[in-house]
């Protein structure tokens, strides 16, 4: 697991440290993750069978690059990962219970390489 992260989420995988496993806002973060990841399964996998029936039934290979679509576009497109971790850090803090947010704001500035500042954070996390 990355350092500095409680959890992480791959695929349909997710991993929690011990010491974050009773944390309901940061289990549902990493669920929102593995929904993303299933959304992107079943989108590629419906693309790749209409090319296939419409175009050639030599694009078979498609098929092996569905599971890696959402991680594929994490890593490369800057505001689909933004994105992800809006939705994923917006879904914690409605049901973490958490005495303060500045954590999430935080994490969306420093950890990801969003080049956001605080008040862009703020103002995707809450508005």
């Amino acid at each position: 697991m990355p350092n500095g992260f409680g959890g992480t989420a791959q695929g349909p995988l997710i991993k929690i440290l011990p010491k974050y496993e009773d944390d309901a806002g940061l289990i549902e973060h990493e669920k929102v993750h593995v929904r993303q990841w299933y959304a992107w399964l079943c989108l590629g996998l419906l693309l790749s069978t209409l090319l296939m029936l419409l175009a050639s039934s030599s694009l078979w290979p498609l098929f092996s690059v569905v599971p890696f679509l959402h991680p594929l576009l994490y890593k490369f497109v800057r505001p689909y990962r933004c994105w992800s971790e809006v939705q994923a850090y917006r879904k914690q803090l409605a049901v973490g219970g958490y005495d303060r947010n500045d954590f999430a704001v935080n994490a969306l500035v420093e950890r990801y390489d969003l080049n956001l500042s605080v008040n862009e954070a703020i103002a995707l996390l809450f508005d």
